[in-house]
C-alpha cells in the first residue's frame, strides 16, 4: 500500500492509501471539497514514484594510478541514449461503490465528544425538561397566558441537554423517554396551575380562609386601638366610614362617631378582635361562631375537586393544546435522537 497525498485546484489537500495495479490507480478519486476528479493527478504521483532511480550504493573511489585504462577505438559508433520503456495503458477499472475508499481531509473529520452515553443522555433530557417546566410554570402562573410555543420551547431545551450530555447517543429509546418527560412536565404544570386558579375562587377555599382573613383584619385593630380608649375608638370607626364612603371622596370625620357607636364597639366587636388577635379564639371556634360547619365544608371540597378534574380534562384535550404537546415532544424526540 502507497500513501498518496494530493492536492485539488480548489487548495485542498487529501490523502489516502492506494495498492498501484501496473502503476496505475485501480479507482478514481474525487475532491471532497469541490468534487473535482483527482485521478489523473494521482496516476502522475504513482508514475514520479516508480520511474526514480533506486538509490545506489555508495563505493569507495579507487585511485587513479590502480584504475585500469581502456583505450575505445574512435571507429566505435556512439552508444545511444536508452529510452525508457513505453508505459503501459492504464486499465480500465470500474469505479469503487459510493462511500468505499473516499478522500477525507486531512484536517477534517467531528471533534471527538467521547464515547456516547444512554445514561447522561437521559439525565440531559430529564434536566432540561424539568428546567423548561420550572420556566413553563412560572410565566404561565403569573402571567394568566398559555404561551403555545412556550412549550416548543420545553421540548427544545429537553432535547438539547440529551444530545449534549448523551454526547450523540441518539436511540429511539432516549428519544422516547425524554419526549415522555418533556409531556409529563407540561402537563403537571398546567395542572398545577389550573388547581391554584381553582382554588382561588372556589366557595369553599374562600370560607376556609375566613378565619386567616379575620385574624389578620384583628391584629390590625389591635394596633389601631392599643388601649381601647374612646378617642382611638372614635378615630379608628371614623377612618372605617370612610373607606366605605371612598367613591364619594369622603374624610374621616370623628365628630359623626356618637358615643352609642364607641359604647358597642368596645362591648361587642373589640373583644372578638383582641381574642383573635391574641389567638385565644381558635379556628374551629370562630368556625361554630359563625355557623360554618367543618364536614361540609369537607364534603363541598371534594365535590369540587371531582368537577375540576372534569374540566381540566376537557381544557387538556383543546384542540390548540394538543397540537402544543405534540409539537414540543416531537422536537424533544427528533433532536435527542439526531434525527
Amino acid at each position: 500500500m502507497i500513501e498518496l497525498k494530493v492536492q485539488c485546484d480548489c487548495g485542498q489537500k487529501y490523502k489516502f492509501d492506494v495498492e498501484p495495479v501496473d502503476g496505475q490507480m485501480p479507482f478514481t478519486v474525487a475532491c471532497p471539497i469541490c468534487g473535482a476528479d483527482g485521478t489523473e493527478k494521482a496516476n502522475t504521483l504513482l508514475q514520479q514514484m516508480t520511474s526514480e532511480p533506486a538509490p545506489q550504493p555508495l563505493v569507495p573511489p579507487v585511485p587513479v594510478a590502480a584504475q585500469p585504462r581502456l583505450r575505445i577505438s574512435s571507429s566505435a559508433p556512439a552508444a545511444s541514449p536508452t529510452s525508457p520503456p513505453p508505459l503501459a495503458p492504464m486499465p480500465a477499472v470500474a469505479p469503487p461503490p459510493i462511500g468505499a475508499m473516499r478522500p477525507v481531509p486531512e484536517a477534517a473529520g467531528k471533534k471527538n465528544r467521547g464515547k456516547p452515553s444512554f445514561a447522561l443522555g437521559l439525565l440531559g433530557g430529564a434536566l432540561g425538561a424539568l428546567v423548561g417546566t420550572l420556566i413553563y410554570f412560572l410565566i404561565f402562573k403569573y402571567t394568566g397566558f398559555q404561551f403555545k410555543l412556550l412549550a416548543v420551547g420545553v421540548g427544545a431545551l429537553a432535547g438539547w441537554g440529551a444530545e449534549l450530555l448523551g454526547r450523540g447517543e441518539g436511540s429511539k429509546e432516549l428519544g422516547g423517554l425524554t419526549a415522555i418527560f418533556v409531556l409529563a412536565g407540561i402537563v403537571g404544570a398546567q395542572y398545577l396551575v389550573a388547581l391554584g386558579w381553582w382554588h382561588g375562587f372556589s366557595p369553599a377555599q374562600i370560607i376556609d380562609s375566613a378565619y386567616t382573613n379575620s385574624v389578620i383584619e384583628a391584629r390590625a385593630v389591635v394596633k389601631a386601638v392599643p388601649t381601647g380608649s374612646d378617642e382611638e375608638i372614635r378615630n379608628y370607626l371614623a377612618r372605617e366610614q370612610a373607606k366605605e364612603d371612598a367613591e364619594a371622596g369622603a374624610k374621616p370625620n370623628p365628630g359623626s362617631i356618637t358615643k352609642e357607636d364607641i359604647k358597642e364597639f368596645r362591648e361587642k366587636s373589640l373583644p372578638e378582635f383582641q381574642d383573635l388577635a391574641s389567638g385565644k379564639m381558635t379556628k374551629d371556634q370562630y368556625n361554630a361562631k359563625n355557623g360554618i360547619d367543618p364536614t361540609r365544608l369537607k364534603s363541598m371540597e371534594e365535590s369540587e375537586e371531582g368537577t375540576f378534574k372534569g374540566i381540566f380534562m376537557l381544557l387538556l384535550l383543546n384542540k390548540f393544546n394538543l397540537v402544543s404537546l405534540c409539537a414540543a415532544a416531537g422536537l424533544a424526540f427528533k433532536m435527542s435522537t439526531n434525527a
